[in-house]
């Protein structure tokens, strides 16, 4: 048995004690309650902004860890600062929802939940019913996560201070927006952008869509508007020592040049999609995706006028861990985690984490934990003569769009928790003697490396179980 081999069996073990020893302490994954969903209504928007750089001030001085490309790679400059940026949507019945934006990989759930917690009395001041965090999912900017430190050293990647900086500031965005709050009209419209994507993985399946929600005040002020669209933040590449927001930092740069406007931005459906405008020189990607993204923003003639309701409901779930590797780091807390035992998967452990369902006024919208290929929310897996494992999309669970009944379901991925891609199973396959430590490869010979930074095989089952539940209630 090779190395790697011996280390894959080792983790698997690992993984399945942490079930055992959850077990006999009684942290057993039971029933959660079912959530209800909140509805807010009124007869105006009132919607409120805020934004701030959270940089830490001794950059030059200690070893901050990049996220997002290889373990142990250190951040040594500045391109743009990292920013969050938080949105109030409410109505005039005094009473709405937090939305947050961070230039960030990615925030576990765990860490959400401090942040929260922290906005426990302004949630009883505001008549606040949701916090919401969606990441950027930048590969430029810190480790937020703890995965790409020093695992040989068993060193999270993460930083305290920087981490407390990061909290703190998530939370006074918060309550910063909502101070900010004011009466006007919420628009939603979308545009192709298809030249903006790259998927580096068969089958092709692009969500090209970009969608911008966009609140106009009543007094004539600066709008705000909150973009989506589906491509990784990561075209400064591997050998980037910039610290960045990656294209979202263009997007929102390229707006502003030519309309004052407030922007947050999130992605979609990202599994495997890449940005487009691709050209040899990296910085000059990063600034032509993000000029194309904000050119077609601009250019949206399809406004459609929101009623003033908001629904939000957030389910917590448990999701089965099976990749051994990511059960190892949250034993040695080099990320953190909600662990209990379980009955489904191959270590008999799970995490606790959530799926939240929005809807401002007639636009649906389901954030997920992780980052979920296109195929799983719209469908679109290859017959079996071409597929990965030769199976065909019959053992594949039921698309998301269909499931919700709603074609132009927004999703916002890597929202509330970090936890990895969610592949189709008819696509995912794992290297046979050595799983989520070494990337497999598929019948026809092709690498699959987007398995090994996954829950597991079971993820896109719950991911549905989930939706079903949901949409039995809102």
């Amino acid at each position: 048995m090779d190395f790697s081999a011996f280390a894959a069996k080792a983790v698997r073990n690992i993984g399945i004690r942490a079930g055992k020893k959850l077990r006999r302490k009684g942290i057993i994954a039971t029933e959660l309650p079912k959530t209800m969903p909140t509805v807010i209504d009124g007869t105006k928007y009132v919607c409120g902004y805020a934004v701030r750089e959270v940089m830490p001030k001794d950059l030059k001085a200690k070893k901050y860890w990049i996220a997002g490309h290889g373990m142990g790679k250190t951040l040594d400059r500045v391109h743009d600062p990292i920013t969050v940026s938080a949105m109030w949507y409410g109505t005039d019945e005094n009473a709405g929802i937090i939305h947050i934006s961070a230039d960030i990989i990615g925030l576990t759930n765990f860490e959400v939940n401090i942040v929260r917690d922290s906005l426990k009395d302004f949630c009883e001041k505001s008549n606040c019913k949701g916090i919401t965090i969606s990441c950027t999912h930048t590969h430029g900017g810190f480790d937020t996560v703890g995965y790409w430190g020093q695992l040989y050293k068993l060193q999270t990647g993460k930083d305290k201070e920087y981490m407390d900086l990061l909290l703190r500031s998530l939370k006074e965005v918060a309550e910063e927006a909502y101070a900010n709050r004011k009466e006007g009209k919420l628009f939603v419209g979308t545009v192709h952008v298809p030249d903006a994507q790259y998927d580096k993985r068969e089958p092709v399946v692009l969500h090209d869509v970009l969608t911008r929600i966009r609140f106009v005040p009543d007094d004539g002020s600066t709008e705000t508007w909150f973009i989506n669209f589906a491509a990784h933040p990561n075209t400064l590449g591997g050998d980037n020592h910039d610290v960045s927001a990656d294209y979202p930092y263009w997007l929102r740069k390229t707006i502003n040049d030519t309309k004052k406007t407030n922007v947050l931005f999130g992605v979609g459906a990202i599994g495997a999609v890449d940005p487009g405008m691709y050209c040899e020189d990296k910085p000059q990607r990063t600034r032509l995706e993000g000029e194309a993204l904000a050119k077609a923003a601009l250019s949206i003639d399809n406004d459609k006028e929101m009623k003033p309701e908001i629904e939000i409901l957030r389910q917590q779930y448990y999701a089965p861990v099976d990749n051994g590797l990511l059960a190892l780091m949250a034993t040695i807390k080099v990320c953190s985690s909600q662990r209990y035992a379980c009955d489904r998967g191959d270590l008999g452990l799970a995490l606790l984490t959530e799926i939240t369902y929005m809807r401002l006024g007639s636009l649906q919208i389901l954030c997920f934990p992780g980052e979920p290929f296109p195929e799983v929310i719209y469908g679109g897996a290859v017959s079996a003569d071409k597929s990965a494992t030769g199976k065909g999309p019959e053992i594949n669970p039921k698309p998301i769009i269909d499931i919700v009944g709603d074609k132009d379901l927004l999703v916002f991925g890597v929202t509330n928790d970090m936890t990895g891609y969610c592949v189709v199973p008819n696509d995912f396959v794992l290297n046979k003697t050595q799983p989520y430590v070494e990337q497999g490869r598929d019948v026809f010979d092709r690498k699959h490396y987007h398995e090994t930074n996954s829950l597991g095989y079971l993820t896109n089952q719950v991911y549905t179980e989930v939706v079903a539940d949901i949409m039995t209630r809102v």
